[in-house]
């Protein structure tokens, strides 16, 4: 199996930039913590060891805390007063929940990207979707590569609509989302049978600017996803 590239960053060095702190610490501590809770490698309730990741980071504490508080506030991390700081629990009524309100969520990005996304941006649509082989990758069990064409093709959707605040609040739920995809995926990889990859469909809908052909395919994307995960 090949070896899969890191994950990207929800948010960019910048948005640390206070005082006379070093932004670029503060954003890598991000990162890179970030990266450990959602791809499982600090599984969920899992204590996060501030001394480890400073001697990682090569950075002092500062940073560390100013990242846990990002993650604690998009629901990644919990901190306990006086206990310390752990990786958020998780069990599939959450999943239930996000989804909840993710996927209306989806489709509003989708409808008005089909009105204001322009034909080069659909055309980059489609030159990503064919960069990944969906049935070979399915039939190798190469479930993070399948979980990051969907992160891609769902945020270069919401790109199209150029709402910051719609774009920040779906990649906080695309990342809670992926957290549950990668701990299902290591217990169930998917089979070539069920890969839900009608995304050509969806930017055909997108090229024919059809809001509503849009919100259907959209629907069922998500319902052919769903259907691979227990309800909580």
């Amino acid at each position: 199996m090949k070896r899969s590239r890191p994950i990207e960053p929800a948010v960019k060095d910048e948005d640390f930039e206070s005082g006379e702190r070093n932004p670029s610490l503060a954003g890598r501590a991000y990162r890179r913590i970030k990266e450990k809770i959602v791809m499982g490698e600090i599984p969920p309730l899992a204590a996060i060891d501030d001394r480890a990741l400073m001697a990682e980071l090569k950075t002092g504490r500062t940073p560390i805390r100013e990242a846990l508080q990002r993650l604690a506030f998009e629901g990644l991390v919990t901190v306990i007063p006086y206990r310390g700081t752990m990786a958020s629990g998780i069990d599939m009524s959450d999943l239930d929940q996000i989804m909840e309100i993710r996927i209306p969520l989806e489709i509003l990005a989708g409808r008005a990207a089909a009105q204001r996304a322009a034909a080069a941006e659909i055309e980059a649509l489609r030159t990503l979707v064919g960069r990944y082989d969906i049935e070979r990758l399915c039939l190798e069990s190469e479930f993070v590569e399948l979980l990051r064409l969907d992160l891609e093709f769902h945020s270069a959707v919401t790109e199209m609509v150029r709402n910051e605040f719609l774009v920040r609040t779906l990649e906080n739920l695309r990342d809670l989302t992926w957290r549950f995809y990668i701990l299902f995926y290591r217990r169930h990889p998917p089979s070539a049978s069920q890969s839900f990859n009608n995304y050509v469909e969806i930017i055909d809908a997108l090229e024919r600017h059809d809001p509503a052909e849009v919100e259907a395919r959209l629907e069922e994307h998500f319902r052919d996803t769903r259907r691979l995960f227990p309800s909580g």
